[in-house]
């Protein structure tokens, strides 16, 4: 599907099969993604004539590694050398704009005491606002928000996919803005950046036959498979094992419980490859416009016995099914070797965290087919975090300061609205490595973690300061992967019911499957814990989903 295809009007049928149609592209590798964000058609408007917005890549930074329309990220070995200006005019003259993100770090110090905020406001002509909730307190803070009369300009709908948002449809029709007269079609060419976000992302905010929103974009690799790549030369085993044996074999070298180092440390890590290499759908199957969830495979049942015979091998932390286990630090520790089920942003971080360690050799995983000799096929992510939602205005000349505010955010990698938005002032905020690097301070560290980056972003590019050769490695990883992606066919379209009841099923499902795997109950009880599963939520969800597939009228087999 060319990109073209999304730039005429589309009804009903029209706009969900570009998000149904949006799988079969995204097969071919063009859907982008890390953690869910929401997404789809309510399947209760009448026609839909939404348009997308019209795709306008930026050109005026080039990439030393080009990404691809399969969604391979463009890579850059080091800073360039040259930051042109994306955004001429100052977006404000002065207002007042709100708005609310979640935040993974210390709250910062507001604009009278920290030169940073001070110098966002000065270049976004406004007095930005910020109300910044922890993570952990986000997805409580928000529905508390919209039952408030208070609303602020720009709202980070919690991320996840599907939404866990009720009733996502009406709460927009009700309290936010549709876009789509600023946004569809060529109208976003008013707002460069905003165009620079690819059509597959966009697809996410599609609701009452319009766009409400701005998607923050993530790239198609979803996750990595991280491994400790110092520790497997070390035990003498390959980094990528080519066949089931192959892999246990290498679980098994790699554990020494005595020196208490396991393969693995959460038991979704190995359920991640292990799902791969049987074969697995990417949540959901369709064939004929019927679905089919992937707990109700025999490729699920594969993996759980699997699962069951690696946690019996003794080759899984001990603590692995505690979803608090700090996998990241036991990583950075050598405590556990792979660590196959984190977000592809974290290289940088892992990279950061052992600078100190000479030894320390960060790998990716490759995943085979359970008996070998070719790769397994990759689920490909969401192709986002989240969507940014604009409160109704009285005036829609304020959209219109809100919507430069957020093109101004969402400047491209490499240019100067760019660098300033991660790295700050040079000097106060920054420094610059000899080949030009931009390292944060200590001031900057504190200053620049503002949850800006939750309201509006730019497409995800492959860069690793200090460390070039770094790019080529992911760079290829996702080269190697990507073109073997699958979609989950049921992104781009809303379930009420998986937004607001799928999270507590899906957790009580899961505990009796581990209860499974450690044989604490018998493996004949998997069907049953299937069935009670489909009740509380699955058949429900289907019936929304396969009824948006059949109003689109897009299906395959």
């Amino acid at each position: 599907m060319s990109h073209s295809a999304f730039h005429r009007p589309i009804g009903r049928r029209g706009l969900i099969a570009g998000a149904g149609g949006a799988a079969a592209l995204f097969a071919s590798g063009g859907l982008a993604g890390c953690s869910g964000g929401s997404s789809g058609s309510s399947g209760e408007s009448a026609e839909n004539t939404a348009v997308l917005p019209t795709y306008v890549p930026y050109t005026g930074v080039q990439p030393d590694l080009p990404g691809t329309e399969e969604g391979v990220d463009p890579g850059f070995y080091n800073w360039p050398a040259e930051n042109p200006t994306a955004v001429p005019e100052v977006p404000g003259n002065g207002e007042t704009v709100t708005g609310m993100a979640n935040i993974y770090f210390a709250v910062p110090p507001g604009p009278g005491s920290n030169s940073y905020w001070a110098g966002l406001n000065e270049r976004l002509g406004v007095d930005l606002q910020l109300q910044m909730v922890s993570n952990a307190d986000y997805l409580q803070k928000f529905p508390t928000t919209i039952a408030g009369n208070d609303l602020p300009d720009m709202l980070q709908v919690p991320n996840g996919f599907p939404p866990p948002v009720p009733n996502m449809p009406q709460l927009l029709e009700k309290r936010f803005t549709d876009l789509s007269e600023h946004l569809s079609g060529d109208a976003v060419k008013d707002y460069p950046n905003l165009a620079n976000i690819p059509t597959r992302t966009w697809l996410n905010t599609v609701y009452n036959s319009g766009i409400y929103g701005i998607p923050i974009p993530r790239g198609a690799i979803g996750n990595y498979h991280f491994i400790r790549q110092d520790l497997f030369e070390k035990a003498g085993v390959s980094p990528a094992p080519e066949s089931y044996e192959e892999f246990v074999d290498a679980t098994k070298a790699l554990t020494d419980p005595k020196q208490r180092r396991w393969a693995f440390s959460q038991i979704n890590q190995p359920r991640q490859l292990l799902g791969r290499m049987n074969d697995e759908p990417n949540i959901w199957a369709e064939e004929g416009g019927k679905l089919t969830h992937v707990y109700e495979t025999e490729q699920y049942k594969q993996t759980v016995t699997d699962l069951i015979a690696m946690w019996k091998s003794g080759v899984m932390h001990p603590d692995s099914f505690n979803p608090q286990q700090p996998f990241k630090q036991l990583f950075n520790a050598g405590t556990v070797a792979i660590n196959a089920a984190d977000g592809y942003p974290g290289w940088i971080q892992y990279q950061l965290d052992n600078a100190s360690n000479p030894d320390f050799k960060l790998g990716l995983m490759p995943v085979y087919t359970r008996e070998g000799g070719e790769l397994a096929r990759w689920n490909l992510g969401s192709g986002f975090f989240s969507i940014t939602l604009l409160k109704q205005q009285e005036d829609p000349e304020r959209i219109k300061l809100i919507l430069r505010v957020l093109n101004w955010l969402a400047a491209p990698f490499g240019t100067a609205e760019y660098k300033y938005r991660l790295f700050g002032e040079e000097g106060v905020d920054h420094t610059l490595d000899a080949t030009g690097n931009p390292v944060l301070t200590e001031t900057g560290t504190t200053n620049t973690v503002l949850p800006i980056r939750y309201l509006a972003d730019s497409p995800y590019n492959i860069y690793v300061p200090g460390r070039p050769d770094d790019a080529d490695v992911q760079h290829d990883y996702q080269s190697l992967e990507i073109p073997t992606g699958i979609a989950n066919p049921v992104l781009g379209l809303y379930s009420n019911t998986a937004s607001s009841k799928n999270a507590t099923a899906d957790k009580a499902f899961l505990d009796g499957v581990w209860d499974v795997v450690q044989e604490r109950r018998q493996f004949a009880e998997l069907d049953n814990l299937i069935a009670t599963w489909r009740s509380a939520v699955g058949d429900a969800m289907r019936t929304e989903y396969q009824d948006a597939l059949q109003k689109a009228g897009t299906t395959t087999g």
